[in-house]
């Protein structure tokens, strides 16, 4: 299982997302991650948030988004937040990046998300209809 947080600017009207560049690939992730042992989905996405862009959230912060039972379940949040500067990655993520694995937060307006590479695909329509 994995959790992931919608990061919306309403500002600039756009996603946080993670530019991926893998082994020839190039698509789009919400920032996120797998669950560890004990565990709650929003814990998750808190902690991964936390480690992969050093952005401070609460379970306070957070609203349930939806859920996606494809091929991995996982779990969606959504936060409103005020950075217009996208962050750097941090943790894991900057220690695995090369030039053959690329982990690249930059932000995408809302109405560009279904002309992207977002995985999974389902995921950029329900975005632009709940937002």
């Amino acid at each position: 299982m994995r959790a992931r947080i919608v990061l919306y600017n309403p500002e600039n009207k756009a996603v946080l997302l993670i530019h991926r560049l893998k082994n020839g690939r190039n698509y789009w992730v919400i920032p996120g991650g797998g669950v560890e042992k004990n565990e709650t989905p929003i814990d998750t996405a808190i902690r991964e948030i936390n480690e992969e862009l050093n952005i401070h959230l609460k379970s306070a912060d957070l609203i349930h988004f939806f859920k996606c039972e494809g091929k991995e379940y996982e779990e969606f949040f959504y936060t409103e937040i005020p950075y217009i500067v996208a962050p750097k990655i941090n943790g894991e993520e900057k220690e695995r990046a090369s030039s053959n694995n690329v982990y690249q937060p930059e932000w995408v307006a809302v109405k560009e998300l279904t002309k992207i590479n977002l995985m999974p695909p389902e995921i950029a329509a329900k975005i632009v209809t709940l937002i």
